[in-house]
């Protein structure tokens, strides 16, 4: 084998041995410190900062580790280089001056030997050393001449190159060697500066890591102090997020959407227990009135007793309305309200509300019309009630004499409902709120007629479950119209 091919397969065996142990260590190191963390993290609380302080620490340390051995390993590479050519060198210096000038080359061979830091030995054709540079033969412990007596080896003091020149017909060995203690020490003089300059550049890497990111994450701390502060009575306060321009940003808007969401249901649910309250007061005191009246005088006076049980009567049933909606809306609230569909015909049940109404209102003209066969596949007791409920608006706030029109059409693959009055109307700043619960237009235009305002709420909670759409026409003293869309 060549010179150069023993230098190589050597170099190779060192750089896949560093490689091995390099994979081997970050294994280890890896699952000791992850097991290490986990056993930790169960029993101890950590702030983000410490936590991702220590995930980059142990990552640098990690990279730094790496670039160290790699860094050793090169210089400890080049050292080796470095030697082998000196050697080679030598030799050919060695073999050269015996040629050229054969009388004076041992005095010479000793000075280039002692100038350089080797030694240089010939042995005969017996192997026995006939010359050495070195001062004690006794002490000479190089590789036998006999098992290699050619070629490169290394030993753990020594790098030696054995050539077998022919000088005067005769063959001879040359072993050159070099001592490896020069470049261990420089080699243990590098691993002393970096295992040195290494714990500090950690630590330093840690306190001006945990300090950038503890005024990173300061947002943070300012959401939890906002948060803690936030009660039921004080849900307007919102997190700052002026001086933040990263995710904590969004994540501060997204819990400032949140809490504007939590306060409109608060505020509704408030008004929503307001609204009852006040609803139920009312028929609540007419019957306890009317009660009183007839514990007063009204067991004797038969007037005063019919009109005391008739308005009784009344209110309790405005009160089981009023009861069965609040009950209906709170099972939708819940996700409890069943509804069971089934394919039925929008013909038959227009027709059905038509001769109902017309039964029951004898003041308006009510006309109706569905244009071809339509069916659905939905609740139909649930697509009446919704019906049912825009024509009993339509009844209440249209005057006497006035006309009410129950259509139908098919459009593309949704049917449409239409209800339409020429009645009072709805004024246009009300319009967008006429399906919140208890929401009234005017009092002084709605009085008369009664009524709770959940009716809409729930018929557009049956709409919308159906996967349909409401859409509310209207002008103050002209009508209203409702346009009812389902999916056929």
């Amino acid at each position: 084998m060549s010179k150069a091919g023993v230098f190589a397969k050597t170099l190779k065996l060192i750089v896949t041995l560093l490689a091995q142990g390099l994979k081997i260590t970050v294994i280890l190191l890896a699952r000791i410190i992850r097991e290490m963390f986990k056993g930790i993290g169960k029993r101890l609380r950590f702030s983000i900062t410490f936590k991702t302080a220590s995930i980059y620490a142990l990552i640098f340390s990690t990279v730094l580790l790496i670039l160290s051995i790699i860094l050793v390993a090169s210089f400890g590479a080049f050292l080796l280089y470095e030697t082998r050519g000196l050697l080679n060198r030598s030799a050919e210096f060695t073999l050269n001056l015996i040629v050229d000038n054969p009388a004076d080359s041992e005095a010479v061979i000793k000075k280039y030997a002692e100038a350089e830091g080797i030694t240089i030995i010939f042995f005969n054709r017996q192997k026995q050393v006939t010359y050495t540079t070195a001062g004690d033969k006794n002490q000479i412990a190089f590789i036998d001449a006999a098992d290699r007596p050619s070629g490169l080896s290394i030993t753990h003091e020594y790098m030696h190159l054995n050539i077998q020149p022919k000088i005067n017909d005769e063959i001879y060995y040359i072993q050159v060697s070099k001592p490896l203690m020069r470049g261990k020490l420089y080699l243990a003089v590098l691993v002393s500066a970096i295992g040195i300059g290494f714990i500090p550049a950690v630590i330093l890497t840690v306190l001006i890591g945990s300090r950038t990111l503890k005024k990173m994450l300061k947002p943070i701390d300012n959401m939890i102090s906002t948060a803690k502060a936030i009660s039921a009575s004080d849900l307007d306060t919102r997190l700052n997020v002026v001086n933040s321009h990263d995710e904590l940003k969004d994540l501060a808007e997204t819990f400032n959407d949140m809490l504007d969401r939590i306060q409109a249901s608060y505020e509704q649910q408030n008004r929503f227990v307001s609204d009852a309250s006040h609803e139920l007061r009312t028929p609540i005191s007419v019957i306890q009135g009317y009660a009183n009246l007839l514990e007063r005088w009204g067991k004797e006076d038969r007037a005063v007793l019919d009109e005391s049980v008739s308005a009784i009567k009344n209110e309790a049933d405005n009160m089981k309305d009023l009861v069965e909606k609040l009950l209906f809306l709170a099972r939708a609230d819940k996700k409890t309200q069943k509804i069971e569909k089934s394919l039925f015909s929008v013909n038959d049940l227009a027709e059905e509300v038509l001769k109902e109404t017309k039964m029951i209102d004898n003041r308006h003209i009510i006309t109706g019309e569905i244009n071809g066969p339509i069916s659905i596949n939905a609740d139909r007791g649930l697509i009446k009630q919704a019906l049912r409920i825009f024509v009993d608006n339509s009844i209440k706030f249209t005057p006497s004499g006035g006309a009410i029109k129950i259509n139908g059409c098919m459009k593309g693959n949704r049917a449409i409902l239409t209800v339409e009055d020429n009645g009072i109307g709805i004024p246009k700043e009300d319009l967008p709120y006429i399906f919140d619960r208890f929401y009234k237009c005017d009092k002084s235009r709605t009085r008369g007629a009664g009524g709770t305002g959940l009716g809409l709420s729930i018929a557009k909670w049956i709409i919308e479950k159906h996967n349909g759409s409401i859409t509310v026409e209207s002008a103050v003293n002209v009508g209203t119209r409702v346009i009812i869309s389902l999916p056929v």
